[in-house]
């Protein structure tokens, strides 16, 4: 009965985390990341701005994968890059209920009506 308790506190506890705005990761800890990303992404697209990095991790017999990642999906209306109609975000780094917008990583998002979570 314990063990079930405990499993049913971990579940709560998982579930509190994903109802908040920044789905689980604290701004502390994800903002920082992004940046470094994004300081990353700039250095690779500047001429001669990317010798390599010495501290990279060696991987061996590795081949692309995908994961599950949040993200939302719903009826689109005046994206810039797709007809009206059905679609899938791409990832999902912030959500605010109450203000009703969301940013995924590539751009802002209104949550009209209809919005079930």
């Amino acid at each position: 009965m314990a063990l079930l308790r405990n499993i049913f506190k971990n579940i709560e506890s998982l579930e509190q985390q994903m109802h908040d705005k920044w789905l689980g990761t604290q701004p502390e800890v994800i903002l920082p990341r992004l940046r470094s990303l994004l300081t990353d992404l700039e250095n690779l697209s500047s001429p001669n701005g990317f010798a390599g990095t010495n501290e990279a991790v060696t991987i061996r017999k590795c081949m692309l994968a995908q994961r599950s990642v949040p993200c939302l999906i719903g009826e689109m209306l005046d994206h810039p890059q797709l007809k009206s109609g059905p679609g899938i975000t791409s990832e999902l780094f912030y959500l605010d209920r109450k203000r009703r917008i969301a940013r995924t990583l590539s751009r802002w998002y209104h949550l009209d009506e209809g919005f079930l979570i």
